[in-house]
C-alpha cells in the first residue's frame, strides 16, 4: 500500500499507523483567547481611529490606529479561516522506528522523530476517543504563569499529533514501540 510517507522510510521500517487531525476540532481556550483579543483590538483601534480622524490629529496617529485595526481583523480571519486550512494540510504516520508529521507553513515540511530518543509523550484526552498527543514538548511560559494558559499554538504544530481519533490507542502504540526499541538496544 502506497503512503505519502513511503519515500521517507527506510527498507526495514513499516508504517504502523497513519492519520490526520479532525479539522473541526480545536483548542477551545486558545481559540477563545485569540478571538476575544482580536475583538478587543478591533474595538480599541476603531475608537482610536474614529477619534483621530474626527479631531484631525497628526498622520502618525492615523497610521497607528489603522495598523492596529488591520492587525485585529487579520487575527480574526486567521482564527476562522487559516486555522482550518492549516489543519487540513497536516498528516501523521507512525512507523516501527519513527513518528512523522507533515505540515504546511508557507511550504510543505516533514518532521520525523526517532521514537527511541523521544521523552515519554503526553496524552491529552478529549471526548469520544479524540485526543492530542504531545511529543518533544515542554509546558509554555503561559502555562507556568497562569496554570490554565494556552497549551500550544500553530507555531509548534510539529510537536504534537493533535485532535486524532482513537488517541489512546495511538498513544499506546507509541509507548509499545518505545519499549521495544529501548529493550532491543540492551
Amino acid at each position: 500500500m502506497e503512503s505519502r510517507f513511503t519515500k521517507y522510510i527506510s527498507t526495514d521500517e513499516q508504517i504502523l499507523w497513519e492519520g490526520r487531525p479532525i479539522i473541526h476540532k480545536s483548542n477551545f481556550l486558545y481559540v477563545t483567547f485569540l478571538f476575544t483579543t482580536g475583538l478587543f483590538i478591533i474595538l480599541v483601534s476603531l475608537i482610536w481611529t474614529f477619534t483621530v480622524f474626527i479631531n484631525d490629529a497628526p498622520v502618525l496617529f492615523k497610521i497607528f490606529g489603522t495598523l492596529f485595526l488591520l492587525i485585529g481583523i487579520f487575527q480574526l480571519i486567521t482564527r476562522t479561516v487559516l486555522h482550518r486550512i492549516r489543519k487540513s494540510k497536516i498528516y501523521y504516520a507512525i512507523t516501527n522506528e519513527r513518528i512523522f508529521i507533515e505540515y504546511w507553513f508557507f511550504r510543505k515540511h516533514i518532521k520525523s522523530y526517532s521514537i527511541k530518543l523521544l521523552p515519554k509523550p503526553i496524552l491529552k484526552p478529549y471526548s469520544k476517543g479524540v485526543g492530542t498527543i504531545l511529543i518533544n514538548y515542554d509546558k509554555p511560559w503561559s502555562y507556568k504563569i497562569f496554570t490554565i494558559g494556552i497549551e500550544y499554538t500553530w507555531r509548534d504544530q510539529w510537536r504534537r499529533l493533535e485532535h486524532i481519533t482513537n488517541a489512546a490507542d495511538v498513544f499506546n502504540l507509541i509507548n509499545v514501540q518505545r519499549n521495544i526499541l529501548n529493550h532491543s538496544k540492551l
